[in-house]
This record gives structure tokens, sequence and C-alpha cells, in this order.
């Protein structure tokens, strides 16, 4: 059949994944910039999940008929970073049972050797930076990303085995899982489709500015929260202290 022919799938993929990375970067400021908790949070923070895993998907299809182990790479990042972000949501009260589950484990296990594999391209492409053929920066991408990812499972499998006893420790994860995704949805975007235009010189910014400029952002949200429910906390304190007297 002419609409399972390899050029037809191979469009279709690409114009799937086009149209799902337009929709995540349009939906994730969308959901940040409504009220945490909300109806419109939730509601764009969904699509934004499943548009994450439409890119996952026909980032897979692509790599089969374009191999490209970059797109391979962010698209494991982005997704996992989405993934675990949006699973945090139904683990936040591991005390009455709602711990990880099968997929979660799956997922911090395929992460983890994914992780491995990234750090071992990155020391494969210090040959071609030792010949003069790209610039050092490159090979450090691979580095960076295969420890990013590495780490983020093995805070993962450790959180499985002890949870957190912070009543809020799933809304600093959700935040930091979801932005960080965005990041790297970004930075594919970025390196896909700026670094063409750029002098050779500079055509590694692309590669590393979305997270030199969003890491500190979403440590800064952190911080903001983790001092507000404090705040709240020590109020509700002193209101009972009071109330006891």
């Amino acid at each position: 059949m002419d609409f399972l022919n390899a050029d037809f799938l191979e469009t279709a993929s690409v114009v799937s994944h086009v149209a799902a990375g337009f929709t995540a970067l349009i939906m994730a400021p969308l959901a940040m910039m409504t009220q945490k908790g909300g109806a419109q949070h939730r509601r764009w923070g969904k699509v934004y999940f499943w548009a994450m895993f439409a890119i996952f998907l026909t980032a897979l299809a692509l790599v089969y008929f374009r191999p490209n182990f970059f797109l391979f790479m962010i698209s494991i990042l982005s997704f996992y970073g989405a993934f675990t972000g949006y699973r945090a949501l139904y683990r936040k009260r591991p005390e009455l049972g709602a711990g990880p589950i099968w997929l979660d484990w799956l997922g911090a296990g395929i992460a983890a050797v994914s992780g491995l594999a990234f750090l071992a391209w990155g020391g494969l492409t210090a040959f071609a930076v030792l010949a003069g053929q790209i610039p050092p920066v490159f090979g450090l991408v691979g580095v960076g990303f295969g420890v990013s990812l590495g780490l983020d499972a093995l805070s993962d499998i450790r959180s499985f085995l002890r949870p957190s006893t912070d009543r809020n420790w799933w809304w600093y994860y959700h935040i930091s899982r979801m932005s960080g995704s965005y990041i790297a949805a970004v930075t594919a975007f970025t390196v896909q489709n700026v670094t063409r235009y750029m002098p050779d010189e500079v055509a590694w910014l692309p590669w590393v500015l979305p997270a030199l400029i969003g890491t500190p952002l979403i440590a800064r949200t952190i911080r903001h929260y983790r001092e507000k429910f404090q705040s709240r906390q020590l109020a509700q304190t002193g209101r009972t202290l009071a109330e006891a007297r």
C-alpha cells in the first residue's frame, strides 16, 4: 500500500514531530503563567505532557529514517523530565501507598542506561575534538547530558527506596522536572533550527544557552516556593500555639 511506503512514513513522522514540537513550545509557557494547581495550569500541562510524548515517539521514528544520535539523546532527556514530572503528581503521598509503580522503575532504568550511553558517546567525540574536527564544547555536550540524565535516574531510584518526608517534595520535583524537560526541548529546537545560520565560532551557543538561562530560573522558583511554604507553616504553628494558650 502506497501510504505505508518509507517516504510517506518519513514525511508523516517529520510533520507530526514538528507539530508536536510547536505545541510543546507554546503549551509550557501557558502552563507556567497560570496559577499552579488551577484548572488552566492542569489543562495546559497535560497538553504539554502529551505533546512531549508525541515528540518522543516521532523522534524514535525519525532516528530510524535519519540516524541522528543527538536527536535520540535529547528526546530521551526531554521526555524523561516530562514523564517523571507528570508521574510525581501520582506519587505525592508515598506514606499513604502512592509510591512508584513498575512504570516509574522502568523509566528510571532506561534513563540510567541511556545516561551511560550518552557518556560513552561524549567520550568518543573526544577523538574528533583532538583531531580538530569539532569544537571542544561538542565533546562536553554528550558528557553533560549523560551526567544529567544519569543523576536524575539515580536520584529517582533513591527516592523510590527512601521517599522524602517533606510533604511538598512533589511540588519542587514537578517544577524542576517539567521545566527541565522544556529546557531540553528548547535546546533541541534551537540546535536544529538556529545553529545552521550561526558562524562556526559561536555555533555551540544554542547547545548550552537554554540550560544556562533556565537552570538559575528553576532554582529561583523552587527557592521562592520553599520560603513561601515555610512561612505558611510557621504562621500555622504560631496560630496553633496561640490557640493552645
